[in-house]
């Protein structure tokens, strides 16, 4: 009920879309779980949370369409590209400057990368295969929301402005794909719940394939096969054309930030956020500029590298509105399929950062 609340909360103005659902969740759970008059089973709380993103992420990537990507315009493709190659950078960098200081740093560059490639389910799956403390998950996304909403605020406002003063105008390409929503009839209740079950039956094998490779039921495998099997479903036309699994996916999502915050020790909580909210405004922050860097030289325009950053930093919830923004709709499939595809890479890219900082400093 609450996640629901939240969402309506959020869509009945367009003045509240930068009170993110994710963040309210987060705060409601944190209140319920630190009142010491409220029973708070917070066993059952972090039980339901490590199964909501497994089954979440599925049912996200199933809208995913890979061969509609590749079809984009180059220049799309080529800026979404040069913003995977800076939020690695930012992150490795990040990993080198914080690990010193903090004993999870390969961890959370990891999941900074999984956040600014794909989105916020990312984040909470690498986190989990990692095996991260719940306080620095927490932490992580409150610190990238504070920072999200920063430059959301720039987006909408200045970015245009400023970045037209050395980037080229947008120019529609002649094979522009207009803007429309996925293909397919309204889906029947049945429908989505037999997708519903594919994702659970997903999770499932994944959980299997752990199993049978390494005796137990390492996270961190079990959320890569969920990601590859996901992709996979996404290339059966039928299934990535049925609306309303994202939606469900992005809804688990919510149930998990609900119930992780119940997790949460408030005190725990702000005597540890400066360092992590350092770290995570330092890979934000340098991957935008080596984002608009290699935007410059390679003279990607405007509104394009506006929207594919905002398709990495933010994922595709945002799309929309930034695109209202800039006054440019031709830029809307693009930047939700990027945002899309990045919900995939994320998780690879993600865990491979992070093994490869830990590999380098072990």
């Amino acid at each position: 009920m609450i996640p629901y609340l939240t969402l309506k909360l959020n869509s009945c103005s367009k003045k509240l879309n930068f009170l993110s659902p994710i963040l309210l969740c987060y705060i409601l759970g944190i209140v319920a779980g630190n009142i010491p008059f409220l029973p708070v089973d917070k066993n059952l709380a972090m039980t339901v949370s490590e199964f909501a993103v497994p089954l979440a992420i599925p049912l996200i990537l199933f809208s995913t369409d890979f061969v509609r990507w590749v079809g984009l315009a180059k220049k799309t493709v080529i800026s979404f590209v040069f913003v995977i190659i800076g939020v690695l950078a930012s992150s490795f960098l990040g990993g080198l400057l914080f690990s010193p200081y903090f004993d999870e740093f390969w961890k959370l560059s990891g999941m900074l990368v999984g956040v600014y490639v794909g989105g916020t389910p990312n984040l909470m799956a690498i986190g989990m295969g990692l095996e991260v403390q719940k306080e620095t998950l927490i932490l992580a996304n409150t610190s990238d929301v504070i920072m999200g909403g920063a430059y959301f605020l720039f987006l909408l406002s200045g970015a245009k402005w400023l970045y037209s003063k050395f980037l080229p105008p947008f120019q529609a390409p002649v094979t522009a794909l207009p803007y429309a929503a996925p293909a397919g009839e309204k889906p029947r209740f049945l429908t989505l719940i037999a997708l519903f079950f594919l994702a659970l039956l997903i999770v499932a094998i994944s959980a299997g394939v752990s199993l049978l490779f390494t005796e137990e039921l390492n996270v961190s495998l079990v959320m890569l096969v969920i990601t590859t099997l996901g992709v996979g479903a996404s290339f059966i036309k039928k299934i990535r054309h049925t609306k309303g699994t994202y939606e469900i996916g992005q809804y688990l999502i919510l149930i998990f930030s609900l119930a992780i915050g119940m997790t949460v020790d408030i005190r725990e909580f702000f005597s540890s956020v400066s360092l992590i909210f350092f770290y995570t405004a330092f890979v934000m922050t340098l991957a935008i500029i080596f984002h608009l860097l290699l935007a410059f030289i390679f003279r990607i325009d405007t509104d394009t590298t506006i929207i594919t950053s905002t398709a990495g930093i933010f994922g595709p919830a945002f799309i929309g509105p930034v695109a209202e923004a800039i006054n440019n709709r031709e830029v809307i499939v693009s930047g939700l399929t990027c945002g899309l595809v990045g919900y995939a890479l994320g998780n690879y890219l993600g865990f491979g950062l992070a093994w490869l900082l830990r590999a380098i400093f072990s």
